[in-house]
Order: structure tokens, then C-alpha cells, then sequence
């Protein structure tokens, strides 16, 4: 089975939406949305850019190891909840700060 994923701006006057096929290997790419796909995309394109640049090409797959875990972790209905939930603790106020924190083990 082929993936795609597609990427775009529409808007009234003018939009542009594409559809790329994704190789075997970044089939996780389609569990991120449409601005962190161009995210990831900026910064691969800088990574290449850098990597290029210096003959390095270490950024390049951190990049893309970075992207993929975040990825990963998008993918997992339970993590999703927990950092849902934990988004909406901090919005109302439910937390502990790091101080009363460290107060409180004594560090």
C-alpha cells in the first residue's frame, strides 16, 4: 500500500495543495500535521543546507530521528490522551511548580 500525505494553504483567492507519496521509510510522517509537516520540512532543508555546508551530515539524521519520535509518539492514542490531559491540567491551573517541587523532595 502507498502513503500520501498532502500539504497545503488553501485560502479564498488563492490556494495551493500538493500530494506527495511517501517512501517506505517515512510512512510516520503522515501522523503529523499539516504545519509540522512544513516544519519538519524547513528544517531538514536547513539541516541539508548545514550538512552540505560543513560536509557533516550528522544534523541531517538528527533531524529526521527527532521528527520520527515525535512522530512515534503521535501515533500512540494513549500518549495523545496523556498529553492532552496534561495540556489541560496546565490551562487550569493544576501543577506543581519546579519550586514547590524541589521543596517538597528536599533538593
Amino acid at each position: 500500500m502507498i502513503e500520501q500525505v498532502m500539504v497545503g494553504k488553501m485560502s479564498q483567492a488563492n490556494g495551493q495543495l500538493s500530494l506527495f507519496t511517501l517512501p517506505q521509510n517515512f510512512v510516520w510522517l503522515k501522523f503529523l500535521s499539516a504545519e509540522e509537516f512544513a516544519e519538519f520540512l524547513v528544517e531538514l532543508f536547513n539541516a541539508l543546507t548545514q550538512s552540505q555546508r560543513h560536509d557533516n551530515w550528522n544534523g541531517v539524521m538528527e533531524t529526521i530521528e527527532a521528527w520520527q519520535e515525535t512522530a512515534n509518539l503521535k501515533a500512540d492514542p494513549l500518549v495523545q490522551q496523556g498529553i492532552e490531559q496534561g495540556l489541560t491540567e496546565l490551562k487550569e491551573g493544576q501543577y506543581v511548580s519546579w519550586q514547590d517541587l524541589r521543596a517538597e523532595l528536599k533538593l
